[in-house]
């Protein structure tokens, strides 16, 4: 029996060390620094493979392993059926297949699910608002990572390798190269 950590944060920016410490206790930790937008993780698909029965996984809140119901549902069904029990330490919950961990675990899901939704709200609105202001002209342009990238490109190198060359995402890559080939 191991006590595994999952971490995530949304990008490679962000600090982890807030989880890492509430995680101390764990004897692996797997690290995703992605978009919780869906359970495409490379981490995340890595550690349920490694999970045996009897394992736990402790995680510090439940936003950080799914962020929307259905998928942390999907994860949590998944995990119970390979005998794993899983705990979120800010809710100071172990998550067990039985009806009142099942109903809390919806609701703390569904609860984190609108509060992204909100986000989401408040951010278009502020967008909005800039745009009717005329201040408003979308994601800086850096020309100087745009640069960059095509030098990669035109030398060969794989998008992926290029992203973490530039430290950018594997999306910025694929728009530049898509770019570039539309007007080529």
């Amino acid at each position: 029996m191991m006590n595994i950590g999952y971490i995530r944060v949304s990008s490679k920016e962000q600090n982890i060390e807030r989880q890492e410490h509430a995680l101390s206790m764990c004897e692996r930790l797997y690290i995703d620094k992605v978009s919780g937008k869906n359970t495409e993780r490379p981490q995340l698909q890595m550690m349920i493979r490694s999970l045996r029965n009897g394992d736990i996984l402790t995680v510090k809140s439940v936003d950080r392993l799914a962020r929307n119901t259905r998928d942390l549902l999907t994860i949590l069904d998944d995990l119970l059926a390979l005998g794993i029990t899983v705990r979120f330490l800010d809710n100071n919950m172990e998550f067990s297949d039985n009806p009142t961990s099942r109903f809390m675990i919806t609701m703390l899901g569904a609860v984190g699910e609108l509060e992204r939704s909100f986000i989401r709200q408040r951010q278009q609105e502020g967008i909005a608002i800039a745009k009717e202001k005329g201040s408003y002209n979308g994601r800086p342009k850096d020309e100087e990572l745009r640069h960059k990238v095509i030098g990669y490109l035109d030398r060969g190198i794989k998008p992926d390798e290029i992203a973490k060359l530039c430290g950018c995402g594997r999306a910025t890559v694929f728009r530049i190269k898509k770019e570039i080939t539309m007007k080529g």
